[in-house]
């Protein structure tokens, strides 16, 4: 029996027909479409593109309704049309930052299975304004490209070292850039006037990271002695405070002239692979603890300001309890084989990191369109794109379309 034949009709259909053309449509707009700077160019009439947004659309309800507004405005030249997408945050948002060397040439690039998009190319290419990588490096060296995807693996909100950064002692990256959210939209300010302009959709993701760091702090104090109670209402203490610090960071992009900002909250972390790993257990509490505590403070922060707070916490418990109604067959294991990755980078990962994962490493054939994550943490294609459904019905819901 084929690996196929006992997913069904509908997968099938979704496969041949969704994420297909969007992987065509993507690649179509990155040879002869926009530039980063999100000018409009063939993409705009590109026929798969068009295939793509009634392939979205065809969810039904508010899908096809958020699609005719995403593309309605790009026929016109409305001064109220959405000309670039900017992304600030982490991996969940990287659109290729470390897309060089060794690790391109395996074929990874992005935290899912490459090559398939993640959720801002998804969005950038449905408004046409594609969305490419602001800054490329690893090992500590970067060029600028000048792309609007600011958002990097293993970035903190307001501190290095970030997630895989492998600092030395002086506390330069030696692996990972993980430059933080500030310090992303310094270099976005820097390079485009010191302002935004309200024909800009803004996303902000981040958190996550911070997470990741406090709960290697609170493992190391209490290995040190500390009490389990006071490293854990530390650890809060300081998922708060980073909560605090980026709503502070997208008051910022508003008062530099931005009208239509999307911040995303935190998805339930201790309900990733990750989190549900046996390892894991001992501070599945913890981690759902800062989750909420993070959730919670951002929400508070963001109140009044203008911008638009999405609910993904809300969507990925939705995706959780209802897996097969997102085409979702897989939500416990990860779609990238650990092993095979090893293998492939001479052993230099051994975790299993997505930013390796390609067709080549996968656990079987189709797994990237069949599995909701690609490592522990991190969205297969599938996920990528029932994230990108998300976020752009609930922009044009919010009016930001």
């Amino acid at each position: 029996m084929s690996p196929w034949d006992w997913r069904g009709t509908v997968l099938r259909r979704f496969v041949g027909t969704v994420v297909a053309p969007l992987l065509a449509a993507l690649l179509a707009a990155s040879c002869g479409g926009e530039g980063s700077s999100g000018t409009p160019g063939g993409a705009a009439t590109d026929p798969q593109t068009s295939e793509v947004a009634a392939q979205i659309a065809s969810f039904g309800g508010d899908s096809s309704l958020a699609v005719e507004a995403a593309r309605a405005p790009s026929a016109t030249a409305d001064s109220n049309r959405i000309r670039q997408v900017i992304v600030f945050g982490d991996s969940l948002s990287d659109v290729g930052t470390y897309k060089v060397g060794d690790i391109a040439a395996v074929g990874g690039g992005k935290f899912t299975t490459n090559p398939g998009p993640v959720w801002p190319e998804t969005i950038g290419l449905l408004l046409r304004a594609q969305v490419t990588p602001f800054r490329q490096g690893f090992g500590g060296t970067s060029q600028v490209l000048g792309g609007t995807g600011f958002a990097m693996g293993g970035a903190r909100v307001s501190h290095q070292p970030g997630i895989g950064c492998n600092p030395t002692p002086a506390g330069e990256c030696t692996a990972a850039l993980t430059i933080p959210v500030t310090h992303q939209i310094t270099d976005y300010l820097g390079a485009n006037g010191d302002k935004f302009t309200r024909s800009q959709l803004v996303f902000v993701l981040a958190g996550a990271n911070d997470i990741f760091f406090q709960l290697g702090v609170f493992q190391a104090q209490v290995r040190d002695g500390i009490s389990v109670e006071n490293a854990q209402n530390e650890a809060l203490a300081a998922i708060q405070q980073t909560a605090v610090e980026l709503g502070g960071q997208v008051q910022r992009i508003l008062n530099k002239g931005a009208t239509r900002v999307v911040v995303l909250n935190l998805p339930e972390i201790s309900d990733t692979p990750f989190g549900n790993a046996p390892a894991t257990a001992p501070v599945r509490p913890l981690i759902a603890g800062m989750v909420q505590v993070f959730n919670g403070t951002l929400a508070a922060a963001l109140t009044g300001t203008g911008a638009t707070l999405l609910d993904f916490h809300g969507e990925f418990q939705r995706v959780a309890a209802h897996p097969r109604a997102f085409f979702v067959h897989q939500i416990n294991a990860p779609a990238c084989d650990a092993t095979k990755i090893a293998v492939i980078t001479n052993g230099l990962e051994q975790g299993g990191s997505s930013l390796f994962c390609s067709r080549q490493t996968l656990v079987q054939d189709g797994a990237a369109l069949t599995y909701l994550f690609a490592d522990g943490v991190h969205p297969t294609t599938l996920g990528h794109l029932i994230v990108a459904r998300f976020v752009l019905v609930e922009a044009w819901k919010h009016g930001l379309l």
